[in-house]
């Protein structure tokens, strides 16, 4: 009895359990230490072999992720260099373009200094509608400009509009055609260590200068089929209506990346100038919180565009803008503002929500509030209009 106890023990020596496999094998499954002959390794040799192939398969797809990654990035780059070599071309294609202009314009006379000056002495700006020369030479302008820069609302230096800030607390303060100057850039963290009433009582301020009292939403019509054709804002009605007017153009615009044909606004009056004909403007809504009339704007262009006005607006040659407004069942002149942020209409970060955000209080004092008062002129409303937007400012109060 003795004996066989001993020779079980011997066999038990001999033999080891692979902690991988679980598999109990004799010692010579197992591959011994090279620094130390008289100690075996803890997984068995099949365990190992099948360990070297996995990190080998493992370290062989990587590697070609690697290089996947590396011809993707290779690919990009070349992508980009090719669209800064077009885009440099056209630059310079256009750049030759209005040189040539310039030499075909006839010498004018500054408004400012009434001196008579070639073209290329006068800057301009290009738009929809083709290059427009300013009406004082370029000097005569830089001091335009000049006296037009607007103080800082904390040093009260006078800021060219680049040097103001262009966020503030994640918002973005300019967009649309609209640029909101708060404080110049040197005075932001000045601007950061104010109270919160402090700050609301300077960008409040700021808001008034942007935008004064007597903001409304108008539309151009056709003087022929009443059709609204543009719908727009302002603070004075009877000069940006002079303007519409003179700013016309008989050569069709291009828009986006596609480089789409756009009829704007200013070939339509073209159009009807060459008839003798002139659009008539109607106002539509007078904003009584005057900085919320850049929402209210939009809200307008999109109720346009759902109920099927022929507009002009920019936003119309956005077709997956257009899809989306189109396949909506909300009311945009009644819908929540953060009912519209939810369904993407308005981003929580562009200057509509700063302006809403820093106006709400005027209403409901530490919340959020998506209703503004607004008088009707010249438009009339279904009494559903004024009943949602009185139940939703009542479910803030109660709330």
């Amino acid at each position: 009895m003795q004996r066989d106890e001993i020779s079980v023990v011997e066999l038990i020596e001999d033999e080891r359990s692979c902690p991988q496999c679980k598999e109990t094998k004799p010692l010579a499954a197992f591959s011994q230490r090279k620094a130390k002959t008289d100690e075996c390794k803890k997984i068995c040799n099949e365990c190992e072999q099948f360990n070297r192939r996995e990190r080998y398969h493992r370290m062989t797809a990587h590697r070609e992720s690697w290089h996947q990654q590396q011809q993707e990035r290779e690919k990009t780059r070349q992508q980009e260099r090719n669209r800064r070599i077009i885009s440099r071309q056209a630059d310079e294609e256009h750049w030759r373009e209005r040189e040539n202009w310039y030499l075909q314009q006839p010498d004018r006379r500054c408004r400012a200094c009434c001196k008579f000056q070639p073209a290329s002495a006068f800057g301009g700006v290009s738009s929809a509608n083709g290059f427009t020369l300013y009406t004082r030479c370029k000097i005569c302008h830089e001091a335009m400009l000049a006296h037009r820069q607007l103080p800082c609302c904390l040093c009260q230096k006078k800021t060219r509009r680049n040097d103001f800030l262009s966020h503030f607390n994640g918002y973005t303060l300019c967009g649309n055609g609209t640029a909101l100057s708060l404080c110049c850039k040197e005075c932001e963290a000045a601007l950061l260590a104010l109270s919160e009433v402090r700050q609301r009582t300077l960008i409040l301020s700021c808001c008034q200068k942007a935008f004064p009292a007597g903001q409304v939403i108008y539309t151009e019509r056709d003087p022929e089929t009443d059709e609204i054709h543009y719908v727009g804002r302002t603070g004075n009605p009877k000069r940006r209506h002079a303007q519409h007017l003179c700013d016309t153009s008989s050569t069709l615009a291009l828009w986006g990346t596609e480089r789409k044909v756009w009829y704007t606004r200013g070939n339509w009056i073209q159009a009807l100038a060459d008839r003798g004909l002139k659009p008539s403007m109607q106002i539509l809504q007078t904003i009584e919180t005057s900085p919320l009339v850049v929402e209210w704007e939009q809200r307008y262009i999109w109720h346009g565009i759902q109920q099927g006005w022929q507009l002009l607006n920019v936003e119309t040659m956005d077709q997956e803008l257009v899809a989306r407004i189109k396949a909506s069942s909300l009311d945009f002149l009644v819908a929540p503002f953060e009912l519209l942020v939810q369904e993407h209409f308005f981003s929580s970060h562009e200057l509509p929500a700063f302006l809403r955000y820093w106006h709400q209080a005027e209403y409901f004092p530490g919340r959020a509030s998506s209703v503004i008062t607004i008088r009707s002129q010249g438009t009339s409303y279904s009494p559903a209009f004024f009943s949602l937007t009185q139940q939703y400012a009542s479910s803030l109060r109660m709330s």
